[in-house]
């Protein structure tokens, strides 16, 4: 599973109801090699790459199915 851990620092105008600035920052990023690796050919050539790259999320194996984790939430009014 690739699992990101994120920060989201949201910036609100005074009064506003809507933040007008959202940033989010990767803390961390944790994965292990896919379980079903899709064989692609171009031509002569042919080669395995992760399903991930390849698939819709639907499809994609467990170790390459993103998911996100949100670990802290800042609201900053300027």
């Amino acid at each position: 599973m690739s699992r990101y851990q994120v920060q989201v620092t949201e910036t609100y105008a005074p009064g506003g109801q809507r933040p007008w600035s959202t940033v989010r920052r990767v803390l961390a990023v944790e994965s292990g090699p896919c379980l079903a690796p899709v064989l692609v050919r171009l031509g002569h050539l042919r080669r395995r790459i992760a399903c991930g790259r390849r698939l819709s999320l639907d499809k994609q194996c467990r170790n390459c199915c993103p998911r996100i984790v949100v670990t802290e939430v800042r609201r900053i009014t300027a």
